[in-house]
């Protein structure tokens, strides 16, 4: 069920419009997004490195440097445990990286997806101690990971924790008591107590943060003397990223994890996402290079689209059927020939990865629609056979397409376990839910929107009945909502305005792309284009008589079939053969520019129709 939902939100549109010179429908957008004063609608418009958080405020950050100081001048060795996603094998190349740089014997381990699991494990604790290890550095993990990190202080080890991920906690009486890891230092924005403001900082993110500290105070204390005092002064500086070489080129990796993690495009991440976009085609590194070539966007001007559904797959391709460690190697390589065999390997597994996916979103769908969970409001599927690496994306599929929050889980390397993923709705907490559930899981973790499990197959059922006993989402809740920025006509339509909606970017989560409402246009005509003949050209007209095409990128049978429905099939064949009469179609659309010979023309892209 869609409903559709105009965000009317009040504002002096005009005053904005004059003030910052933007067109009132771009301020209408902005106050939409809930950018209110002037110093906000400058950050969003205009908003720089100089308006980055200060890394200070986050806790924990300034001991975490302390120690690797003292590790490295020690030559104790160092090791940075990642995770098999994005987020964490950019964290971990963010680390590697910069501690090499700054002298540290320093080297990785990434969990196998299947044989470890998410996150620090007692596998990879005993094969660093074998190493031996001295040091132990997590990112974008480690926060839940409790009985792991005591038992490398138990044996010996420093650990550094720096994740993003909710901390576990035990609630009595409506009270909360979190549970940390014992580590040396732990650093996560989301930890009770840190001040850090920005909430939705990625673990790539926060390494980079801490990469950023530690080279300002090494640079500040000329090649690294004692800074033990200095790191708890009221008095310390961050240098300025223009000071600091190694932090500026890591930060377009902090910024294509933001997106490829799906983190809110607000405040300071976008700020990092708006410059990773603008460095990515000029990087020097020869993995990052040879990834775009291989991806055929050698000559494109990139956007959060090319990160999210382009390069970012192919580096969590790796994870899910390989290893990660490859798309690692592919960030630290410096051999040109090395890396472009790299990244043509996972263009190629993310290929594999697509197939694998759509086969396990049909099956899903089947069950989400079709047999008794059509009723659940939290939809747990078992889809014995499928890859577990995928089970994430297909989750995500089916949330997309039943507006309901979706576990997908399948059968482990071990015997009688299953594991799955979640992926959730606004309204949904899904780490809260898995919460009230730990006494029959065997291992969760995860935040908010998404989440990664392992369940006894016996307890299957049992996890499927409590956790929709449990939920508390409504009808409304459950209904997809299409929140619309602005009903305006065709005729509004011009270069100008889509220039400036250029001012939005980058889109993504948290700062959508926007979104505009025409209702009741003429049809005219109708065109079948694509290679498969799968989209449609509509020509359309509108109440004040403005015409413009209208493209269709989704299913064109549907919603033919739709028309039909509604006008008759012989409606139809005349307006596929441009003789449109009588029928007319509300939609949802964003505009933009077609160039086709050197002629530019204005067009919309219909995003949802009502007939």
């Amino acid at each position: 069920m869609e409903k559709w939902v105009e965000i009317r939100k009040g504002a002096p549109f005009q005053e904005i419009s004059g003030k910052f010179g933007i067109d009132p429908v771009i301020a209408r957008i902005m106050r939409n997004r809930d950018i209110i004063g002037d110093e906000a609608i400058q950050l969003y418009l205009h908003g720089d490195l100089s308006d980055l958080e200060d890394p200070l405020a986050l806790d924990g950050i300034r001991e975490a440097a302390r120690i690797l100081h003292e590790r490295i001048r020690e030559e104790k060795r160092i090791r940075v445990i990642g995770d098999y996603d994005i987020d964490g094998v950019c964290a971990s190349f963010i680390l590697v990286r910069t501690l090499r740089l700054a002298g540290a014997l320093a080297d990785y381990a990434i969990p196998d997806r299947l044989r470890d699991g998410y996150g620090l494990n007692l596998h990879l604790i005993e094969q660093a101690l074998e190493d031996g290890i001295d040091t132990i550095i997590t990112c974008d993990n480690g926060i839940a990971a409790l009985e792991q990190v005591r038992y490398a202080k138990e044996h010996g080890m420093t650990v550094i924790v720096t994740d993003h991920h909710e901390p576990l906690y035990e609630e009595e009486n409506g009270k909360r008591t979190y549970l940390l890891p014992e580590a040396d230092a732990v650093i996560d924005p989301r930890k009770p107590g840190c001040a850090y403001p920005n909430k939705n900082l990625c673990g790539a993110g926060v390494a980079w943060k801490l990469m950023h500290l530690y080279e300002s105070i090494y640079m500040q204390k000329d090649g690294g003397t004692d800074f033990s005092t200095s790191t708890e002064s009221s008095t310390l500086q961050v240098l300025p990223l223009s000071l600091c070489p190694a932090a500026m080129t890591a930060l377009p990796f902090a910024g294509f994890a933001t997106v490829g993690d799906v983190m809110d495009l607000t405040g300071e991440n976008r700020i990092l996402v708006r410059y990773a976009l603008r460095m990515l085609p000029l990087t020097q590194n020869q993995g990052m290079q040879a990834l775009i070539s291989a991806c055929g966007l050698g000559d494109e001007k990139l956007s959060s689209y090319h990160i999210g559904f382009v390069l970012g797959p192919c580096i969590n391709a790796s994870g899910r059927l390989e290893t990660a460690e490859l798309s690692l190697r592919l960030f630290l390589t410096e051999d040109p020939q090395n890396a472009k065999a790299i990244a043509s390997r996972l263009r190629t597994l993310n290929e594999e990865r697509k197939d694998m996916t759509q086969k396990g979103t049909e099956l899903a769908l089947e069950q989400a629609f079709s047999s008794p969970l059509k009723d659940d409001r939290v939809l747990i599927i078992y889809l014995p056979g499928i890859h577990e690496s995928v089970a994430g994306i297909v989750a995500g599929k089916v949330r997309e397409a039943s507006s309901r929050p979706a576990f997908v889980l399948t059968d482990s390397m071990e015997e009688g376990i299953l594991k799955g993923s979640g992926r959730s709705i606004e309204e949904y907490p899904m780490f809260d839910s898995l919460l009230a559930c730990s006494d029959i899981l065997i291992k969760f973790g995860g935040h908010p929107m998404a989440a990664g499990l392992t369940v006894a197959k016996e307890r299957l059922e049992e996890f499927r009945e409590r956790m929709n006993s449990a939920c508390t989402l409504t009808e409304e809740d459950l209904c997809l909502k299409v929140k619309i920025d602005a009903r305006i006509p065709l005729g509004y339509i011009s270069e100008r305005l889509i220039g400036q909606l250029e001012l939005l970017e980058p889109c993504g989560k948290g700062n959508e792309k926007a979104l505009f409402a025409a209702v009741s246009l003429q049809l005219i005509s109708a065109q079948l284009i694509g290679r498969g003949r799968n989209m449609l050209r509509l020509k359309v007209r509108d109440k004040d008589g403005t015409v413009m095409d209208a493209l269709y990128f989704r299913d064109a049978q549907e919603m033919l079939g739709s028309l039909a429905a509604r006008y008759g099939e012989d409606a139809c064949r005349k307006l596929l053969a441009g003789r449109g009469e009588g029928m007319t179609m509300s939609v949802t659309y964003y505009p933009q520019i077609n160039e086709f010979r050197g002629v530019s023309s204005l067009q919309i892209v219909i995003q949802n129709y009502i007939c």
